[in-house]
């Protein structure tokens, strides 16, 4: 195994020295290392019709069974972010394996071509999800957690379903996709 020990910074470990640990952190290599855990794709939806906003991310995990819980990380400099601090309710859409222009579509790269179709949660007023994604969830929010230059969003599932698609896999900076058992 070849590893190299990286200092971690002075806010998660008070006893280092501050300057020690930025001089050689390399966010880069921090962010290549993230890279090697595979992760599934989502989109993050709030608001419909005019006010539908989307974003594509890969920092999604189940939180809780009793209650259903799911939480989602998002950047402060998002514009996801200041609508899920104002907001209430929120959609994830777990990609398959054939949405993968989806994913880049609502990661900033248009996909002029594409016409994404999100249905409306009946009784959910603001949550859409996308259609033939493997998994969608429509939660309310219950927490806020700062997390860094990140928050983390806690939200209580309130309607779910799934499909027999492949999921869309992230992992080293490549989409895959995952075999599926028939």
């Amino acid at each position: 195994m070849n590893a190299r020990a990286l200092p971690v910074s002075d806010t998660a470990c008070p006893d280092r020295a501050a300057s020690d640990s930025a001089a050689q952190f390399d966010e880069r290599d921090f962010r290549r290392a993230l890279g090697r855990f595979a992760t599934g794709v989502v989109v993050i939806s709030t608001g419909s019709g005019e006010q539908l906003h989307a974003m594509t991310a890969n920092a999604f995990m189940s939180g809780s069974l009793k209650p259903p819980l799911i939480v989602v990380s998002i950047g402060h400099r998002a514009r996801m972010h200041e609508r899920l601090m104002q907001g209430d309710l929120f959609g994830v859409s777990v990609l398959s394996d054939e949405q993968e222009p989806h994913s880049r579509h609502f990661a900033g790269e248009p996909q002029t071509w594409l016409a994404p179709r999100f249905t409306e949660v009946d009784g959910l007023d603001g949550v859409v999800l996308l259609d033939r994604a493997v998994a969608r969830f429509g939660a309310r929010i219950v927490d806020r957690h700062p997390c860094g230059d990140h928050t983390l969003f806690v939200g209580e599932v309130l309607v779910f379903s799934l499909d027999e698609h492949a999921p869309l896999v992230f992992f080293g900076g490549r989409y895959a996709s995952v075999a599926r058992d028939h």
